[in-house]
């Protein structure tokens, strides 16, 4: 059978990020149809069957590279064509510039300018060398055609999740607000902390856990970051609590499932109206209502889907009447939850990676 690789400068294993969890669910659905090359940052990551995990930055690497009849990855360093008769697929689903443009701020360092303009670089070369181009919205592919210097097709492909995960979750418990993932730049943390220490001062008890942060493949703490959370964490109080680390993979349904809302508030930026957010999903999966900022694709979905409810950037009030509208109100609550079963199946990892999944066994056809 031909070589597939699908790449990720991003850890598999024990504790991920979106990029790591997206590059093994597509490596997963592709093993049903090709022999399939995994390469990324392994950390203590169980096989796969029908996947052979390659260690990032290794000779194994680079001659599954050199091998493969279809690449499949985001712009990275390394990534790219090694010789003509290869396929590539860029995958743009992660707007990697917009997110740094907003952790540098308006004054970055000389070593900042020179990162920022090495990924500009890469997508520029993704989107002039790409034999197809996969994002997760519409909104993505319309901002990066603005830029596309050739004709490569698209295809949507967003993200994921595991049916047979939502089967094992626990029911949900006490009130607790559960923010997943980190608490980067982009995203606005002061406000759901200040919204759940409004509604204690007003009588409904209730607390805000946050799941991680630091990423996994963070090999430095960003002390600066690190430094301005702490402090929001104290002005929070008794309310406010977080897990010093990354919850492991195989865990985060179960975090999820510990409380009773998923939150997930941005401030108002060019990130927000082409990020994915990848927490969505989770929540989806473990069927927690949703308190989400307005704009972007998450927005846009539990709006659509009636999934929870969304917030204007920004409002502490308003995002302290959705916590209180999801806690006291059973029939929207229970609403919420049937919606978000309802639109489960459609989100399975078999079912969004449909598209990839058929030009993949549309090129292995051709000889």
């Amino acid at each position: 059978m031909s070589l597939v690789v699908v790449h990720t400068p991003d850890v598999v294993g024990e504790r991920m990020a979106g990029p790591g969890i997206r590059a093994l669910h597509l490596a997963r659905q592709l093993a049903r149809h090709a022999t399939v090359a995994l390469i990324a940052k392994f950390e203590n990551a169980s096989e796969e069957a029908g996947v052979s995990f390659v260690q990032h930055g290794s000779s194994s690497a680079a001659n599954a590279l050199k091998d493969a009849r279809i690449l499949i990855g985001q712009p990275a360093r390394g990534f790219r064509k090694t010789h003509r008769d290869q396929r590539v697929v860029f995958d743009l689903f992660d707007p990697t510039v917009l997110e740094l443009r907003e952790l540098y701020g308006s004054a970055p360092s000389l070593r900042q300018r020179v990162h920022l303009g090495a990924e500009w670089g890469r997508l520029a070369f993704a989107l002039m060398t790409a034999d197809l181009l996969m994002c997760a919205a519409p909104k993505q592919r319309a901002f990066y055609r603005q830029l596309q210097a050739n004709d490569a097709p698209w295809i949507e492909v967003p993200f994921g999740l595991d049916l047979a995960d939502s089967l094992t979750c626990p029911q949900p418990q006490d009130n607790i607000i559960v923010w997943g993932g980190g608490v980067w730049e982009w995203l606005d943390p002061a406000t759901a902390i200040d919204a759940v220490q409004r509604l204690n001062r007003e009588g409904l008890h209730c607390s805000l856990l946050f799941m991680g942060r630091q990423r996994p493949n963070d090999v430095l703490v960003d002390r600066r970051r690190d430094d301005r959370f702490t402090q929001l964490l104290a002005r929070g109080g008794p309310h406010v609590f977080a897990n010093a680390g990354w919850v492991p993979y195989r865990e985060r349904l179960s975090w999820l499932r510990s409380g009773k809302i998923a939150i997930m508030l941005h401030r108002q930026t060019a990130e927000a109206e082409y990020s994915i957010r990848t927490r969505l999903f989770d929540a989806i999966a473990a069927g927690v209502p949703v308190v989400a900022t307005k704009g972007g694709f998450a927005a846009e979905l539990v709006e659509q889907e009636q999934l929870g409810l969304v917030v204007p950037p920004g409002d502490t009030g308003a995002v302290a009447n959705a916590i209180r509208r999801l806690l006291t109100d059973d029939v929207l609550y229970a609403r919420s939850v049937e919606r978000l079963e309802r639109v489960r199946p459609r989100f399975a990892w078999e079912n969004v990676t449909r598209p990839l999944t058929e030009a993949v066994n549309r090129w292995l056809k051709q000889p």
